[in-house]
């Protein structure tokens, strides 16, 4: 089954590290998502851009911009199953964040 939602992150805030069940396809309608994945792989995504959200995949977004993030995502998902599930910080996420956070403030602006 696909599901269609809009998704909105407000400035200066982020998804919490998630994973989804299904493959996830996205489009980024405005704003600029800065993702960092699970192995410390950072991922930014601006408007107009396509993004892949593979299944069991954990991740974290984040708004580091002054305007709205707003996501276009397509779910695909089986009947009854979650978009997403909440996940905990994987061990390299703190190493992850804090280079991050050094590029995104350049990069972002």
């Amino acid at each position: 089954m696909a599901v269609i939602r809009s998704i909105t992150i407000a400035p200066g805030a982020n998804t919490g590290w998630h994973y989804h069940p299904a493959l996830v396809q996205a489009v980024l309608l405005s704003g600029t998502l800065t993702r960092v994945l699970e192995d410390g792989t950072v991922e930014i995504t601006r408007p107009g851009q396509f993004l892949i959200e593979l299944p069991e995949q954990v991740h974290i977004g984040f708004n580091y911009g002054s305007e709205p993030v707003v996501i276009l995502a397509n779910y695909q998902v089986a009947d009854g199953c979650p978009l997403s599930v909440p996940a905990s910080e994987p061990e390299l996420g703190a190493a992850a964040l804090i280079h991050h956070r050094s590029v995104a403030a350049v990069d972002v602006g």
